[in-house]
């Protein structure tokens, strides 16, 4: 019975053994095989059990002949033992291996469930990367393309099957540089990827600049069967890109290249200048008095002619030359291709520039908007500009100093009238170059006390002090005595002048406090000279005021001096001032009467005092019926208004002979006192009351 059960289970083994030799059947039959070997030892046990029962049962067969009546069951296995225990034994052998087998198939199935939804999601993937916005290409090895997405499609302006067998030097932008393919399949083959920018041809013929990145598909034998690519669309970002080189490197306003970009630009032909032997020019242009256009139209049409000259501007320079615009109104021209020699170089600059001047002075058409928005006229606007001409390349030097040359010969155009040209002069520069040292001190040297005041006596008629004049003299540490006809128009400038304003006002009210507790100085004035640019600070009245309050000086003895200038300012503000001032008990001088915008009509609308004839009309006064006849004018004006007249610069007794006949009030000047400092001035004044003594031997 043994050898009958085990041959059908050895033929079983032997097919399933075959059948798993098959690779797709082995996943399937891998449950089936283990229960095959379950059931291959189940069986050998029973079938050794069976045996031993029936050995078993013939001896208790023997053993219970003689035994009561059983029930059928009992008779029944008491008959054959061996063979229901065999039966029971496959029956429970028979369900353990088929709970066992579906246990198996379940978890397999499972398994291979789970790997299904893997797959179908990395397919979904695929497809929706694929179709997405990224233009993709999958091609076979021959670079033909076998399938292109819709986004593809689309960035070239075809359809999919337009594009299914083509090859890819279809994608092959117009611009694209030769040998530029073939190094980015040389990278493909050599890496197996490549990614870069690329120009891609549209149907209709214009590039479309693609971010592009290629790899390589091989199979597991590691054989090549194709190429994907992806293409992003990155015009928008070029254009962008663009945009900001545009606003970095470019004018907004006349689209000329701004000063970035010239300097770098300059930097450049400087190299190539010092490496190939040969000069480039350089000129600096001003447009004259063009705050006057922006203020009489607005900066609407100031706009509009700095449009127009930079077009003027591009039309008349070379190929290889570049106009930009450093700001405001100020425009440079570089020439980086001159000759060799350095007056041929110069000379053709120079032929740039004359054209450029010519160009500048032909007038131009602007419109002037009305109240109502719109157009009223055009306006023929004649306007010039301030050229300053430069070379370099000669030797190596910092960028610096070439603008530093252009300006300078430009500066001194504007010296010399505007509207002209100049070419670089080192001795202009070497005056400049001290003018700005100049001007650094001077910072300093209120801070550092190298500022002092002399005074100047005034006397009147009888040679008795009236009071002094009160004069700022510059001692630089290394200069030695600056005279005031250098610096002042520096702090001008600078700004410096008011704070050394102030400075001068303080000190004479502190001189003016002190001399009053002195019985023989309490009656003489004192003059301070107030600039222009200082008295229209708008705090000027509240400085004064507040320095009078803590120096105790007396206000009436205070006198402000002003030129003629001043009233082509706001002529109701300064009126307001001066008033303002008056009421303090202030009173003011116009010096250097004559000389300056000698206007009638302000005469009766400001609060003077006193006016001070200029020494030019004095010193000519005994040798020019003209000069005399502007003095006699001036002093019969200032009588008929009650007001007093100093004539400055006396420094003859001739002058003061003349001066004294035709009624002049008070006398200054070398012939009186040279500027002299407080202390002598106080000595002389107090040991001295007779005017003899008060005049200079």
């Amino acid at each position: 019975m043994c050898t009958q059960l085990a041959c059908p289970v050895r033929w079983w083994w032997s097919a399933l053994q075959f059948v798993m030799a098959d690779q797709p059947a082995r996943h399937f039959l891998a449950g089936l095989r283990d229960l095959i070997r379950i059931m291959s030892k189940t069986l050998r046990w029973i079938i050794f059990l069976s045996c031993w029962g029936s050995a078993a049962g013939a001896l208790a067969a023997t053993n219970d002949r003689a035994a009561p009546q059983r029930p059928l069951w009992h008779a029944v296995w008491q008959a054959h033992p061996s063979e229901i225990a065999l039966a029971l034994l496959i029956v429970f052998a028979l369900g353990m291996s088929l709970a066992v087998f579906l246990w198996r198939n379940n978890r397999l199935l499972r398994d291979l469930s789970r790997i299904n939804r893997e797959a179908q999601s990395s397919l979904q993937i695929a497809a929706a990367a694929f179709n997405s916005e990224v233009g993709m290409i999958v091609t076979d090895g021959s670079a033909h393309i076998q399938r292109a997405n819709p986004a593809m499609a689309a960035l070239l302006g075809c359809t999919t099957e337009d594009l299914a067998g083509q090859s890819t030097h279809l994608l092959r932008g117009t611009s694209t540089a030769p040998g530029t393919l073939r190094k980015v399949w040389q990278s493909v083959q050599a890496d197996g990827r490549w990614q870069g920018e690329l120009l891609c041809r549209h149907r209709d013929g214009h590039d479309v600049p693609c971010m592009v990145t290629i790899a390589a598909l091989r199979t597991a034998s590691n054989g090549l069967s194709g190429y994907v690519g992806s293409f992003s669309d990155i015009s928008r970002q070029k254009k962008a890109q663009e945009d900001i080189r545009q606003l970095a490197y470019y004018d907004p306003l006349t689209e000329l290249p701004n000063r970035r970009m010239f300097l770098e630009a300059l930097r450049t032909a400087m190299r190539a200048a010092l490496q190939n032997g040969t000069l480039a020019g350089i000129m600096f242009i001003d447009l004259d008095h063009f705050k006057n256009l922006n203020d009489a139209h607005g900066h609407t049409v100031g706009d509009q002619l700095l449009r127009l000259i930079s077009q003027r501007l591009q039309l008349l320079i070379g190929p290889g030359d570049m106009a930009a615009r450093l700001g405001g109104d100020e425009f440079v021209v570089m020439m980086p291709h001159l000759d060799t020699g350095e007056d041929r170089a110069m000379a053709q600059t120079m032929d740039m520039a004359e054209r450029i001047h010519k160009a500048l002075l032909a007038s131009f058409e602007l419109d002037t908007p009305s109240r109502f928005g719109m157009h009223a006229q055009s306006l023929r606007y004649t306007c010039s500009g301030s050229i300053g001409v430069a070379l370099f390349g000669l030797v190596d030097e910092p960028l610096t100093e070439v603008l530093k040359r252009a300006d300078v010969a430009m500066y001194q155009s504007k010296q010399d009238g505007r509207n002209l040209i100049r070419r670089f002069d080192p001795i202009a520069q070497k005056a400049r170059n001290e003018r700005m040292a100049l001007s650094n001190d001077l910072n300093i040297a209120l801070h550092n006390g190298q500022l002092k005041l002399l005074y100047q006596l005034q006397v009147d008629a009888h040679n008795q002090a009236v009071g002094a004049e009160c004069l700022m003299r510059w001692q630089h540490p290394k200069r030695g005595m600056v005279s005031p006809v250098e610096f002042i128009p520096l702090a001008e400038e600078s700004g410096a002048i008011v704070a050394m304003g102030d400075w001068v006002v303080r000190s004479a009210c502190v001189t003016l406090a002190r001399w009053a507790t002195d019985p023989a100085l309490s009656h003489l004035t004192l003059s301070v000279n107030v600039s222009p640019r200082q008295f229209t600070e708008s705090d000027f009245v509240d400085r004064v005021s507040r320095i009078l309050t803590e120096t105790g000086a007396r206000s009436q003895l205070l006198r402000l001096e002003v030129t003629e200038g001043i009233v082509l300012q706001d002529t109701q503000e300064v009126i307001s001032k001066m008033r303002e001032l008056c009421a303090l008990g202030l009173s003011f001088s116009i010096d250097d009467f004559g000389t300056g915008y000698s206007s009638l009509s302000y005469m009766q609308m400001l609060p003077l005092a006193e006016l001070k004839i200029d020494k030019a009309f004095v010193s000519d006064l005994t040798t020019s019926e003209r000069s005399e006849a502007i003095v006699k004018a001036i002093i019969a004006l200032a009588h008929s208004m009650n007001i007093v007249i100093v004539s400055e610069g006396v420094e003859t007794q001739a002058q003061k002979d003349r001066l004294l006949a035709l009624g002049c009030t008070l006398l200054q000047g070398f012939l009186i006192a040279r500027p002299i400092e407080c202390g002598e001035l106080e000595r002389r004044v107090v040991s001295h009351h007779s005017a003899p003594a008060l005049v200079a031997p």
